[in-house]
């Protein structure tokens, strides 16, 4: 299968659509039990950053002409420190005193790291 032909890259970007819906409002329902109000900008962003996630790996497979591991990697830590960096989301596994006790390892190189390594 050709991975940069126009029709690959369009199943690519559509077919993370429902996935991206389906998994948004699981984790939706996961921040709203632990206490985050409802609503509609809450599953936007749960929805929309998963497919962000997904659509990014795309023109990666298309640049390298397969799949890798090292994609999901960059996309989930692209991902994560931009959601960081606007204060969207927060750093799972980092306490406040890593960043006290490594003051030159900001929130965003975290979220790079752990949103990485999770992907």
């Amino acid at each position: 299968i050709m991975l940069a032909s126009p029709a690959y890259q369009k199943q690519c970007l559509t077919s993370p659509v429902q996935p991206s819906i389906v998994w948004g409002c699981g984790f939706s329902v996961i921040h709203v039990l632990q206490g985050a109000p409802i609503s509609p900008g809450l599953f936007a962003l749960n929805c929309g950053l998963l497919y962000t996630y997904h659509a990014l790996q795309c023109p990666m497979e298309a640049l390298h002409g397969r799949r890798s591991l090292l994609h999901n990697v960059a996309a989930g830590g692209l991902v994560g420190a931009w959601g960081v960096q606007q204060g969207l989301l927060g750093v799972p596994f980092a306490s406040p005193a890593f960043f006290f006790r490594y003051r030159q390892v900001t929130p965003t190189m975290a979220a790079f790291f752990v949103y990485g390594a999770g992907a």
